[in-house]
């Protein structure tokens, strides 16, 4: 592909977007974190500090303290709203695109940090939130969660709060619906799957498009892993589906495929992206490691370069701003590799600001990534 042209195409069609024509084309749930950004004291010189650049310095840090003990100083930069839900629905929001969002977010009322969120996202709660303690690094991040909150919330619980006429009329009016974070949901099956059984049927036949993002599945069972894929399958009766992995989540679903199936995925990511799609029900397979997305589809299989970002201001929501910029790119029914490089720009904009952007802002970061190719 040429870049500099896909780039270009893509500035003009943001330059002359008119909003979706639904009132509030997208439905997202249903996670909630009050998120604390933390970085990890490596030294100290005077009064300032020097903090871990990498994982895997901090890792062997780690492995130093065995049968030794250790205490380890960190340092909040920020705390925030968090979760896949609410920061894919902020990300959406600041591109222009109204949302409802279910998770949960403070109860009986909202935890102030959650009325932070832009004003076209509407926020339906199911409780209070979880929290996560996010250490990041040059190379990554680690995620330490507190889920409790999550345990009780099933496909019952959902119908019970919300009701299920309103469930009928916040979907009917979605063109896109996102269901994240199954991981750290422990009965998040159970609710994708009467979302499936009981709420899909009653809508009306126009098509949607269903994205699914698991987190990372390393903690899940064998078991596990096959429900839910059987039960994203399902959502193909009722319109487009699309899968989003990063590279580590698209190697543990291949090795569960593996032990499923008795075949081999191969090393190559690309031969990954493939085995996943070839025993999978969906319509796309979207994953995307740190220096490019890899898309594949019913017309094959497609690479799109990405950029990276030199020094990151933020990293943890990098791939819900991600998942936000290919909603958007799929709403307003630009290709697949557009959604994509709209996808890696949301996310890389995010990343170098600390900011979810604008459409302005979005088309700012467009030009400098053109013009330093």
């Amino acid at each position: 592909m040429n870049l500099s042209a896909t780039i270009d195409d893509l500035i003009d069609r943001l330059q002359s977007f008119e909003p979706i024509s639904t009132e509030i084309p997208v439905f997202i749930g249903l996670d909630g974190y009050l998120d604390k950004i933390q970085k990890v004291v490596q030294a100290q010189d005077g009064e300032s500090h020097i903090y871990y650049p990498t994982i895997a310095a901090f890792a062997d840090r780690v492995g130093q303290a065995a049968g030794l003990s250790a205490q380890l100083e960190l340092v909040s930069q920020e705390v925030k709203l968090g979760g896949n839900a609410p920061i894919m629905a902020h990300a959406l929001a600041s591109l222009g695109v109204s949302n409802y969002c279910l998770g949960n977010f403070g109860a009986p009322e909202l935890h102030p940090l959650f009325e932070q969120i832009h004003t076209q996202s509407t926020l339906i709660s199911l409780g209070a939130p979880a929290e996560t303690n996010a250490l990041e690094f040059d190379d990554g991040k680690l995620i330490l969660s507190e889920v409790t909150p999550f345990q009780m919330i099933d496909w019952d619980y959902v119908k019970e709060l919300v009701g299920l006429p309103n469930l009928i009329q916040y979907f009917s009016a979605a063109k896109f619906v996102a269901l994240v974070d199954w991981c750290n949901l422990p009965l998040a099956t159970n609710v994708w799957q009467g979302i499936q059984q009981e709420l899909l049927p009653h809508l009306p036949t126009a098509s949607r498009h269903y994205f699914f993002d698991l987190a990372d599945p390393t903690k899940k069972s064998q078991s596990a892993i096959e429900a839910v894929l059987e039960v994203i399958g399902s959502f193909n009766d009722y319109g487009v589906v699309t899968l989003g992995l990063n590279e580590n989540e698209a190697r543990r679903l291949a090795r569960s495929i593996e032990q499923q199936t008795g075949k081999r995925a191969g090393e190559e990511l690309e031969k990954v992206c493939l085995f996943i799609y070839e025993h999978m029900n969906l319509t796309n397979l979207l994953v995307h490691p740190l220096n490019r997305s890899i898309i594949v589809s019913p017309q094959g299989i497609q690479t799109v370069p990405g950029r990276m970002v030199a020094k990151p201001r933020i990293s943890t929501g990098g791939g819900d701003n991600l998942n936000a910029g290919f909603c958007f790119g799929q709403l307003a029914e630009y290709s697949l590799e557009l959604s994509a490089l709209l996808g890696m720009a949301t996310s890389g904009a995010y990343v170098q600001n600390g900011q979810s952007p604008s459409r302005s802002e979005l088309i700012t970061y467009l030009l400098n990534w053109k013009n330093n190719l």
